[in-house]
């Protein structure tokens, strides 16, 4: 692997020392992160509340807290689907925190993988219609490529909220109300690269504005800080870029994690054996998310819905101990399925750009796949698919690799798969059985031929070289102002 050290402005670093009081080092780190004015320096090494932005500058923000307004209004039944990941979970929360504040006691679904398939399928929605009638289905996490499902909806005479982060692939769907700030143009926004449960923060801010316009007692004694430390959670947990309002978030958000997100956080940061004193986003990324990922993975994700709903500390001790074990299967399941693909690729993919691992059985878990093909696209240093049959499909997950777009790849096979979505550098996908031996050479040659055989070389950008007289207690308190770390 190639080490390039990033180049930077010797004036631009002198300016940023100069104004801000800092160190050459630690003056070529912030320019690293794009940020070259001391003004907005100042604001990245000092996030303050202050520095969020009106909710409402979203296109399509306050048309969805409207809608939400309405329904607590006028105590409509309202259904919440979100993805059973850590950022839809934590989204899901909030929102039923919030709307629970104000008496509408929504219900709520989340998919469970093997069976439903990923995001606002039919086969969710289903399940969650037969919780009684639904006025207003808020999808969270999931829905920006879910046409036909909104049209479902809308047949069923069901209003329809998107809130989301991912990229539109095909038609978006006309019935609805969708807040995605990836559906605008990019103005560089503060808001633009949020997760969803960013914007679910935002959409709760929204919220509480709107009601003290009006009066509301409880929003007029509710604070928007109160939602912060779950907002916080699925930020980090969701590897989004920690600058602008993510950067904000994710500070505050571990400032409040313990405090404000109730007991049963605060019962899974203790049996995760964190010092809940000083939180840093280590323990989110390895020791938090982890456990409420294996959830969804396992296709319980309800069990990390409920822990971090619960008031009682007993019951909250009880889930907390479940929510580990299920992390020490997914950790046991995850050794499995890394073996038998990492001897997929080394005998079949060896010579090839990329690789597409599939399997059955017992170690061959739909819900691990994503971070096998993660560990494999870092070892090998090509682009990664694994896939694990569940009934006549096999489900999986992709990982790229810098300079090759896995949505590009799959938006020039998309004929050979059921369903697929996600972001450059990491896909979720299904195919048939019939289509799967197709589908690989497809993906394979696509790639050879977008690379000529030849993958980018890989290499890491460095901020900067130290030298060793440049190692003291300084240095560290330097770096450590740069934190949260992504």
């Amino acid at each position: 692997m190639r080490w390039i050290e990033n180049q930077h402005d010797i004036n631009s670093v002198s300016l940023l020392c100069r104004e801000l009081s800092v160190s050459k080092i630690l003056s070529k780190c912030i320019l690293s992160r794009d940020i070259d004015e001391p003004e907005k320096a100042s604001f990245f090494l000092n996030p303050k509340l202050s520095h969020f932005t009106n909710p409402f500058e979203i296109k399509d923000m306050e048309k969805a807290v409207d809608r939400i307004c309405l329904a607590i209004e006028k105590k409509q039944n309202v259904l919440i689907i979100g993805d059973y990941d850590v950022d839809g979970i934590t989204s899901t929360v909030i929102i039923i925190k919030c709307l629970t504040k104000f008496g509408n006691l929504p219900h709520h679904v989340i998919p469970k993988r093997q069976l439903e398939g990923y995001g606002l399928s039919e086969k969710v929605i289903k399940r969650g219609l037969e919780t009684g009638k639904i006025d207003l289905v808020i999808a969270l996490d999931c829905g920006t490529n879910s046409k036909k499902e909104a049209d479902y909806l809308k047949q069923k005479g069901i209003d329809l909220i998107i809130v989301d982060h991912h990229q539109s692939k095909e038609k978006l769907p006309t019935h609805g109300i969708l807040v995605n700030p990836h559906l605008s143009e990019n103005k560089g926004e503060p808001w633009r690269f949020l997760c969803t449960a960013g914007l679910t923060f935002k959409v709760v801010h929204g919220i509480l504005k709107k009601l003290r316009n009006t009066g509301n007692e409880t929003a007029l004694n509710t604070s928007p800080k109160e939602y912060l430390g779950l907002s916080g959670l699925g930020t980090i947990a969701d590897l989004v870029s920690l600058k602008k309002e993510n950067r904000i978030i994710a500070s505050f958000g571990l400032r409040y994690l313990t405090e404000k997100s109730g007991i049963g956080l605060q019962e899974l940061i203790k049996e995760a054996k964190i010092n809940s004193t000083h939180l840093e986003s280590e323990d989110v990324a390895f020791k938090i998310a982890p456990r409420i990922n294996a959830c969804g993975r396992l296709d319980i994700p309800e069990v990390a819905i409920s822990l971090l709903l619960e008031t009682e500390r007993d019951k909250c001790q009880v889930l907390a101990k479940k929510v580990s074990n299920y992390n020490e299967q997914r950790k046991s399941i995850e050794a499995n399925l890394s073996d038998e693909a990492l001897k997929q690729a080394n005998d079949i993919y060896s010579n090839l750009p990329a690789v597409i691992a599939a399997g059955e059985g017992h170690a061959w878990n739909p819900g691990v796949v994503g971070i096998v093909a993660g560990k494999l696209a870092n070892t090998l240093g090509k682009p990664c698919i694994v896939l694990a049959k569940s009934g006549s499909e096999y489900k999986g997950s992709g990982r790229g690799i810098d300079g090759v777009n896995l949505m590009q790849i799959l938006s020039s096979c998309e004929h050979l798969l059921t369903h697929w979505g996600g972001h450059p550098a990491a896909v979720g996908l299904s195919v048939s059985e019939a289509n799967l031996e197709d589908f690989k050479k497809s993906f394979v040659e696509i790639i050879k031929e977008q690379t000529n055989g030849i993958l980018p070389e890989r290499s890491i950008l460095i901020d900067t070289t130290i030298s060793e007289g440049d190692l003291h207690e300084s240095l560290v308190n330097d770096l450590n102002r740069l934190s949260p770390f992504g």
